[in-house]
C-alpha cells in the first residue's frame, strides 16, 4: 500500500526566506515591468511573514503595471526667485552688465517669484508680458518689445543654469519663443541738441557724452575705455578685437573737441578713462545722468544709444563715404549699418540741390558754348 503523499507549499520563485538573529523573515525579488518595456530590478527584505511578503510583491507589481512605483517625478521646489538668487552672483561675476540683469529680474522677480520653476509654461510668459506691458517705463509708455525679449531671455536663462546646478531637470521654457521686433529707430540728434545735452550735463559726464558723439563708439567700448587703449600724440583709440562686440579691431579718430577733453581727464589707478568719483572704479551705468542731462536740457524721446546713430548719419550727410562711415563705426554687416544710417526728408532735400545745382551748370555751359552758323 502506498503511503498518503503530503502536500508541499508551492515555493514562491520571487520570495525567499532566511534567519536573521535567531528569527526567520522573507525576501521579496522582482523584476518590474516598464512602460518603456524593459525591466528593473526590485528588493523588499526583513519581510515577518510569508503572507505579508506575497502581498509586497503584488503591491509591487501593481504600482509598476500602473507606473507610480519607478521613474517617479521628482516635485522640484524651486521657484523664480529663488533661481535668480542662485544666478545673481554668476552674473555679477561674468558680465560688466549684471546690473542691466538685476534690472530684468526684478520685475520677473514681481510677477513670477512664486511659480515653481518646473510648472512654468508658455501661459505663464504670456501672462507676464501682458501684464508688463500694462505698466509705464520711465519714459512714459509701456515698455519695448525688445525690452520684454530681453527678461523673457534671462528667464529662460535662469531655467537653464538651475538645470546645470541640478535644480531642474529640464527647461520649461525651452519651446517658448521672443516676440518679433521692430526696434529699429530713426533718433537723430543734431550738432544744436547736443551741445544743449552738454551744457546741461553734469561736469564728470560731459567727456562721455562727446567721446560717444563725435566718435559713434557702443556705451560698453565708452565706459570700458581704458588709458592702454588711446593714444593721444595720434589723437587715436585703438580697440583690439577682444574690446570689441563685432570681434573686429579697429582704429578711432578723436575730433579736436573729443581729445581735449580726454586729456583733461585725471590718470586714475584703476586704468580706466572714465571713471566714477563715487566708487574710483569704471562707470557701469551712466542712464540716470543721461536722462537727467536731458530733461535739464528739454529734451525728450533721446536714448544714448542714438548718439551712435548720430554719429553715423551726421558723419555720412557731411560727406563721409559709407564704406568709411562703416569702419569707423565698426559695423561687420551693411545690414545691420543700414539701420544706423538714417535716410529722411534732409536727405532727399540734399540730394534735390544737388539735383538742381547740376541742371543749372549744365543750362549755364550751353548758353556759353558757341553756336554754329548753319551754312
Amino acid at each position: 500500500m502506498t503511503g498518503a503523499r503530503t502536500t508541499q507549499p508551492k515555493k514562491e520563485k520571487s520570495i525567499s526566506s532566511y534567519c536573521k538573529k535567531g528569527r526567520m523573515y522573507w525576501r521579496v525579488n522582482v523584476r518590474l515591468p516598464m512602460p518603456d518595456g524593459t525591466h528593473k530590478p526590485k528588493q523588499v527584505s526583513d519581510i515577518p511573514s510569508l503572507d505579508l511578503a506575497k502581498k509586497v510583491r503584488d503591491k509591487l507589481m501593481a504600482d509598476a503595471f500602473e507606473g507610480r512605483f519607478f521613474d517617479r517625478p521628482k516635485v522640484r521646489s524651486l521657484t523664480v526667485a529663488g533661481a535668480w538668487k542662485t544666478y545673481a552672483p554668476v552674473s555679477e561675476l561674468e558680465k560688466e552688465s549684471w546690473q542691466t540683469d538685476e534690472g530684468r529680474a526684478k520685475h520677473l522677480v514681481r510677477h513670477l517669484g512664486d511659480k515653481r520653476c518646473e510648472t512654468l509654461t508658455q501661459r505663464d510668459v504670456d501672462q507676464y508680458r501682458t501684464s508688463r506691458l500694462e505698466e509705464k517705463t520711465v519714459r512714459g509708455g509701456p515698455p519695448a518689445v525688445g525690452t520684454l525679449n530681453r527678461e523673457v531671455a534671462l528667464l529662460k536663462r535662469l531655467m537653464t543654469y538651475a538645470i546645470k546646478c541640478g535644480d531642474l531637470d529640464r527647461n520649461p521654457l525651452q519651446g517658448v519663443g521672443l516676440l518679433r521686433e521692430n526696434n529699429t529707430r530713426d533718433v537723430v540728434a543734431s550738432e544744436q541738441q547736443f551741445a544743449a545735452l552738454v551744457a546741461a550735463a553734469d561736469a564728470v559726464f560731459k567727456p562721455i557724452l562727446l567721446v560717444a558723439y563725435d566718435t559713434g563708439m557702443r556705451l560698453d567700448e565708452v565706459l570700458g575705455l581704458e588709458w592702454r587703449q588711446v593714444d593721444l600724440k595720434e589723437g587715436v583709440i585703438r580697440l583690439q578685437a577682444e574690446d570689441t562686440k563685432t570681434a573686429m579691431p579697429r582704429d578711432i579718430l578723436l575730433t579736436a573737441r573729443a581729445k581735449a577733453e580726454v586729456e583733461a581727464l585725471p590718470r586714475s589707478l584703476s586704468g580706466f578713462v572714465f571713471v566714477n568719483p563715487k566708487t574710483g572704479d569704471r562707470w557701469v551705468d551712466v542712464r540716470k545722468q543721461f536722462r537727467k542731462a536731458c530733461k535739464d536740457a528739454g529734451i525728450s524721446g533721446l536714448w544714448f544709444h542714438d548718439l551712435r546713430r548720430s554719429f553715423i548719419t551726421n558723419t555720412r550727410r557731411r560727406g563721409g563715404a559709407e564704406s568709411v562711415v562703416m569702419k569707423m563705426s565698426g559695423h561687420r554687416t551693411r545690414e545691420v549699418f543700414t539701420r544706423y544710417n538714417i535716410i529722411d526728408n534732409t536727405d532727399l532735400r540734399a540730394a534735390l540741390a544737388l539735383i538742381e545745382a547740376g541742371i543749372a551748370a549744365e543750362l549755364s555751359e550751353s548758353t556759353e558754348a558757341p553756336v554754329q552758323e548753319a551754312r
